[in-house]
């Protein structure tokens, strides 16, 4: 066995040729951070007793730390104060350096606080009232909500975060301000469309409850997801509001109710068949 385990488990690997010799291998596949302390400290201690790191013997593809028996003589008692007091060094190092990490952040916390505030409070009513607008950043965005602290880096995230959904709310209202597509916007004058155009946004986006981030055929795609949340906030829509509805409707129109899509699509055009499919009917209209 090694002479010092640092606390982990050995187990024999072997025997195995090193420098024209069969040597006896030990392996120590979880090394502690004792070991590392110790063979970066007093490399040339632990190799002169048999430590070091090896590839052989395992199938891994690191190197895991090993004793080698050498038969060579060394002296462990002095081998065993050396290790002891580099590792408690280090110890004592990382604790030192903890707390001066956590009394900075402490620091940072404290610098941030009223503008963290601000922007929290901020970021959690836009995940409340509009989570569709992070897209694929919604997740990043709730577990930084979560965290109790910010630093810098939390603010500067979250603020981000804020900045581009604000950002895809605005990009959807200009979409809809452009002149309306015109393969729609006659059938867009009629108030029944326009009334059923905001319900059937409204009955997508209540099964968008993915916010486009899953491709399971419910709800808003992609790209369709920010124009129809946005429409469905409306509390009614125009002529142009109710075109655009329907260019994005079009494509999710096998999702909606029939009487909503009967409405929107086939009503008042004559064909021979009693229930069109969706396929029939659009082609009928454009």
């Amino acid at each position: 066995m090694p002479p010092i385990t640092f606390g982990a488990t050995w187990t024999f690997a072997g025997t195995f040729r090193r420098y024209g010799h069969d040597l006896p291998l030990w392996h120590c596949h979880e090394p502690p951070q004792a070991y590392s302390d110790a063979y970066k400290a007093s490399r040339g201690s632990l190799v002169n007793a048999g430590y070091s790191w090896t590839g052989l013997g395992h199938q891994f593809s690191h190197l895991v730390a090993c004793w080698w028996d050498t038969g060579l003589p060394y002296d462990a008692d002095a081998l065993k104060a050396e290790v002891d007091r580099v590792v408690t060094e280090a110890a004592a190092w990382r604790d030192e350096q903890g707390r001066r990490e956590a009394e900075g952040i402490a620091a940072e916390v404290a610098e941030v606080a009223t503008t963290a505030a601000l922007i929290r409070r901020h970021l959690e009513d836009m995940l409340r009232d509009r989570p569709w607008a992070f897209g694929r950043h919604l997740a990043f965005a709730r577990d930084l909500v979560a965290k109790e602290d910010w630093t810098r880096h939390g603010v500067r995230a979250a603020d981000r975060y804020l900045s581009n959904a604000r950002g895809n709310v605005e990009r959807a209202n200009e979409r809809l301000g452009r002149v309306p597509p015109a393969n729609w916007f006659a059938r867009a004058d009629d108030a029944q469309v326009r009334v059923a155009a905001l319900e059937a946004c409204r009955f997508l986006s209540a099964r968008d409850e993915d916010w486009a981030a899953v491709r399971n055929s419910s709800g808003w795609s992609q790209a369709t997801t920010w124009r129809g949340h946005v429409v469905s906030e409306r509390e009614s829509l125009d002529q142009g509001e109710a075109a655009h509805a329907l260019g994005i409707l079009h494509g999710h129109r096998k999702q909606i109710p029939y009487r909503l899509a009967h409405t929107l699509f086939y009503r008042g055009i004559k064909c021979p068949k009693q229930y069109p499919a969706p396929e029939d009917a659009v082609a009928l209209l454009l």
